[in-house]
């Protein structure tokens, strides 16, 4: 299971929808509805399609659902207009039963991602306010020589690969389930070959330290300082992949890091570039492409 995979963009839209801006009384901005009618057009999409759907797209909704909840309940949420919150109560409810009938129609591909459909695809465990922060991250530098084999390898440097990240995600609900509130064995494993990871098994070494946070089973985990040490060398990655003119399927990747970072409150992962770059993206269908569909130029020459 790519967990967050090419449906990254579903919550992704969502994360861009003005919401750092809850924080500071500037809720919501004034290209508001036009972010919503793009997030509102994706999620009809998936309602449509759900024989072409998979495990990844149900947790997408799910967080979804999630976000639309916390804005509702966000004390700025009074300053919404009619026609937002209208726009807003649709997303929710056909998030709500788009999640419901792909949990009931996806056949996972085996146990553990099984497990995991059937137990982390409930909105209340992702619901939790965004502490919005700017400057807790180690501050990335500019690589001015990166060849093409540099990004290309950037991408799956390191562990885990995909069935090792599902096999520890679904060890840690095994834990949850039956009441052990520690990391399983793997996961310890998983996160201690930290040297050289970068790309996705960067963030999903991140995403095995959210989830095992999220089902309280981080016990003598020092969560909250590595989530800032991950995101630190995730936003690295993201300056030289950006610097690279997001080449190959970097655009997918950049989606999972502003996701996953972003929604810890780093504000270095939520600004407009990143903004108007994602949205860039998005197709009329409501889809979105791993490659993108506006060319970004490099900053620098590749070197071969």
């Amino acid at each position: 299971m790519e967990t967050l995979g090419r449906f990254a963009s579903v919550w992704l839209v969502l994360s861009f929808c003005g919401f750092p801006a809850c924080g500071y009384g500037t809720f919501p901005s004034k290209d508001f509805e036009g972010k919503l009618i793009v997030l509102s057009k994706i999620v009809d999409y998936i309602n449509q399609r759900p024989g072409q759907m998979n495990a990844d797209v149900t947790l997408s909704l799910t967080i979804v659902e999630a976000n639309v909840v916390a804005v509702f309940l966000h004390k700025n949420a009074r300053h919404l207009l009619d026609e937002h919150r209208s726009i807003l109560t649709t997303i929710l409810k056909l998030c709500d039963s788009t999640r419901r009938d792909l949990l009931d129609t996806i056949v996972p591909e085996n146990e553990d991602v099984q497990l995991l459909h059937e137990t982390i695809n409930y909105p209340i465990l992702w619901l939790k306010e965004i502490s919005w922060r700017r400057g807790a991250l180690k501050e990335g530098k500019v690589t001015l020589k990166l060849t093409y084999r540099d990004v290309r390898e950037l991408i799956m440097q390191g562990t885990p690969k995909e069935k090792e990240s599902d096999r520890c995600l679904a060890d840690i609900v095994r834990n949850k389930l039956n009441s052990n509130d520690r990391i399983p064995g793997l996961c310890a494993e998983i996160l201690t070959n930290r040297k050289s990871t970068r790309g996705y098994p960067l963030t999903h070494q991140l995403l095995i330290v959210l989830i095992a946070k999220m089902l309280k089973c981080d016990r003598d985990l020092p969560s909250s300082e590595l989530i800032v040490s991950y995101c630190s060398a995730i936003l690295q990655d993201l300056i030289d992949i950006k610097t690279a003119g997001f080449p190959d399927q970097t655009p997918d990747l950049m989606m999972e890091q502003v996701v996953l970072c972003g929604m810890q409150g780093f504000l270095e992962f939520t600004d407009k570039y990143y903004e108007r770059l994602v949205l860039s993206w998005s197709h009329p269908s409501g889809c979105f492409s791993s490659f993108g569909y506006v060319p970004v130029h490099p900053v620098v020459v590749f070197e071969f």
